[in-house]
């Protein structure tokens, strides 16, 4: 930002971020320290700003009781034994070997199934006798 504040956005910074300067960024803090001194409205805010701050920072929370944190505790997710993954892969590899083993059956069978041509019997065009006519000895 610019080194020049006003009041609008002084008052925005000590909203955002508290009356204590350490906290403001770092490229706004010189300008904005420079209004405070010069600006007697700045001190008003950050005097607000500062009972704001105290009773927020004077807050504390309750440790919370030996049932809540047992109940945590209990509906935390837990980490899976090893022997439910142990199973998991076991049950995977069986399932894989079932699976080749259908395979091969069935490729078995396959081989073992005579194809329907198996029994037609080709002829080449050489081995084919020639066709006689043999229409006058049927005239006859």
């Amino acid at each position: 930002m610019s080194e020049r504040m006003d009041f609008a956005r002084f008052e925005a910074l000590v909203a955002a971020y508290g009356a204590t300067p350490s906290r403001w960024p770092e490229e706004e803090r010189a300008a904005a320290q420079a209004f405070a001194r010069t600006d007697p409205r700045a001190a008003a805010v950050l005097k607000e700003a500062d009972t704001i701050d105290d009773l927020l920072f004077a807050h504390r929370v309750a440790e919370p009781s030996r049932t809540l944190r047992a109940m945590v505790l209990e509906s935390a997710p837990r980490r899976r034994r090893i022997v439910g993954r142990v199973r998991l892969w076991w049950s995977s590899i069986a399932f894989g070997i079932a699976a080749a083993g259908g395979v091969l059956a069935g490729s078995a069978a396959m081989a073992a199934l005579e194809p329907v041509t198996a029994n037609v019997q080709l002829y080449q065009h050489d081995d084919l006798t020639t066709f006689e006519d043999t229409s006058e000895e049927n005239a006859q």
